[in-house]
């Protein structure tokens, strides 16, 4: 089944026979149960307090949505940077110095060679990160991120019941569809979704609901695993191969990349020998995405660890922050780090960050993300009750309200 969101005139959908060099593929699971209940929280507090002393409430969602399974990899960002950067100018930088694995031999991802072909000239620093997750990332190169999937065009496959398969390919378009980045240091770090459909980066609730809420009461009545691995202990921390490939991701136990286990040098994968690189004085490193082998509820993996993951939430700047660049707007951010302590994987750690990602530190080092998905609903789809418009299964009342809603002349 082939969308089609170019929100400006296009003559013709572009098919795409047998993955063409160019195109990504992102899997979703889709989270359901719309209207669950919201968990009362305070912030970077393990426990899970009442309502009466909670500080917020997070992870309701009142549609069917979708999340991707994984965070995006390091392959799919290259793709991104070939596509929509092809003469490899960095204008709208998207690709950060620290990336480059010469300045960074230890987690420099992607290489940059302006002697290379036009669309040729970033590349995986090396083959072993090619499935890790990208890091540097701030609130701007993740947003530009969806918008060029959401000016692209993409095949959606159903690969089970709640799983989606989609082929992409990139618009160079990145400044508008999702959010609005013509003004990126100013409007820009106040954008909000420009859409109601397509990739988005998730809100906060769909990214808390999908890596925390469960249909079926897990413990003491609660909805809410305190963990992101369908868990109320802390995961096991996840120990690597000199690839980074996860050793322990075996038996009945959860396993997560964070605390420091995962130490692993890309030389001494590529030598086999002597390791000439130095750990930086917090060693642990990236995995690759779905390694740790814990899912979520839903069926996503690495919403605890690995890199801290953008939202497009906004939030006001904590009074007590560094805020170097004087921002108004913050976002809220996710997962913890693969150098942190399980604190930040616990379901009250709502923490926030600048867009540009300095305010926690390590944000650029460890900052990554995962699309969203709205997928509203398709009549093409075998699977899909075009009439169902809250996705909740059942075509009634509330299905007449939306439409009532949005009844009039579509602008």
């Amino acid at each position: 089944m082939l969308f089609h969101c170019i929100p400006f005139a296009v003559s013709a959908v572009l098919a795409l026979p047998g993955l063409p060099v160019d195109t990504i593929v992102i899997e979703t699971v889709e989270v359901g149960d719309p209207g669950n209940p919201a968990a009362p929280i305070v912030p970077f507090n393990p426990e899970f307090p009442g309502q009466t002393s909670a500080k917020a409430f997070v992870g309701r969602v009142d549609y069917v949505y979708e999340i991707g399974r994984y965070e995006i990899t390091v392959e799919q960002y290259v793709k991104f940077l070939n596509a929509v950067d092809r003469g490899g100018g960095d204008v709208q930088q998207l690709w950060f110095p620290l990336m480059d694995p010469v300045t960074n031999p230890y987690r420099g991802q992607v290489a940059r060679d302006l002697s290379q072909p036009a669309g040729q000239r970033f590349s995986i620093a090396a083959a072993v990160w090619a499935s890790k997750p990208i890091a540097y990332i701030d609130f701007f190169r993740a947003a530009r991120f969806v918008n060029a999937l959401h000016n692209g065009q993409h095949v959606r496959t159903r690969l089970a019941p709640g799983v989606f398969r989609y082929e992409c390919q990139f618009s160079s378009v990145t400044d508008v569809g999702v959010y609005d980045l013509r003004l990126q240091t100013s409007y820009g770090s106040y954008t909000t979704r420009q859409a109601v459909r397509d990739f988005v980066l998730p809100s906060q609730d769909e990214w808390v609901k999908a890596a925390y809420y469960s249909k079926d009461p897990v413990a003491s009545g609660r909805n809410y695993w305190r963990y992101p691995t369908r868990t109320d202990f802390a995961p096991v921390p996840a120990t690597t191969d000199a690839c980074g490939n996860v050793t322990n991701a075996v038996g009945n136990y959860a396993v997560a990349n964070y605390g420091n286990a995962a130490v692993w040098c890309p030389s001494t994968c590529a030598s086999g020998g002597a390791d000439p690189c130095t750990p930086p004085s917090t060693p642990g490193n990236l995995t690759d995405v779905g390694a740790c082998g814990s899912p979520s509820p839903w069926g996503t993996y690495d919403q605890g660890g690995n890199v801290v993951e953008w939202t497009d939430t906004i939030v006001q700047p904590p009074a007590d922050a560094p805020n170097p660049l004087e921002q108004c707007i913050w976002r809220q951010v996710h997962g913890g780090i693969a150098v942190a302590g399980d604190y930040q994987l616990w379901l009250s750690a709502t923490g926030a960050s600048d867009p540009y990602g300095q305010a926690l530190g390590s944000t650029n080092e460890f900052g990554g993300f995962r699309v969203g998905m709205l997928p509203g609903a398709d009549p093409a789809d075998p699977d899909s009750c075009a009439a169902d418009l809250n996705h909740d299964g059942v075509v009634n009342g509330e299905d007449l309200a939306i439409l009532l809603a949005h009844w009039g002349i579509c602008i």
